[in-house]
């Protein structure tokens, strides 16, 4: 009977032996020992899905931005250069019965120019007829020549026949009569 009592205390070792290892390994768990590498709990996903229609976002209404109006810069106005008077003088006063027409000659004193004009002008009531030629400079003055005034058909009576000078800064006249015979 030794050899059964040997094996009921061998199997009581054996079953206490197996309790204590168990009861070991489920207080591991409570006490810290056991696998210190913590373990994670699952962490919720979030996705989004595109919506078949877009959603509308509210954008900024636009504040209207007043632009202030310019001040207008005055152009300056440019100064003529003041006219200064000549003097004018008629030299010869023609009529021409065969072409009805008057031919006037005068000068410009003490005004040497190659920019002036020279214009002959006779009226008579309403009636009006001119000629002009460009003035011809000599040594000491202007000459006004080669002026024919074509007078209307008919013409007869007293006309007033005026010579003028006139370029960029100076100006001038005389006037006679002619009487047409």
């Amino acid at each position: 009977m030794i050899g059964g009592m040997a094996r009921k205390t061998l199997l009581r070792a054996t079953v206490s032996s197996f309790i204590a290892l168990a009861a070991t390994v489920s207080l591991a768990g409570c006490i810290g020992g056991g696998d210190a590498t913590p373990t994670s709990s699952p962490t919720p996903t979030v996705t989004s899905t595109p919506s078949a229609t877009p959603t509308p976002t509210r954008s900024a209404t636009p504040t209207p931005t007043v632009a202030p109006t310019p001040t207008p810069t005055p152009t300056p106005t440019p100064t003529a250069a003041p006219i200064t008077g000549v003097s004018v003088e008629i030299l010869n006063t023609s009529y021409d019965p065969t072409v009805g027409s008057i031919s006037v000659a005068g000068i410009v004193g003490d005004l040497v120019s190659e920019t002036g004009v020279c214009i002959a002008t006779a009226t008579q009531d309403a009636a009006t007829a001119s000629a002009q030629s460009p003035g011809v400079p000599g040594p000491t003055m202007t000459y006004c020549s080669d002026l024919t005034i074509a007078l209307p058909a008919g013409a007869a009576g007293t006309w007033t026949v005026e010579l003028a000078y006139a370029d960029s800064s100076r100006s001038g006249s005389a006037s006679t009569s002619v009487v047409l015979e």
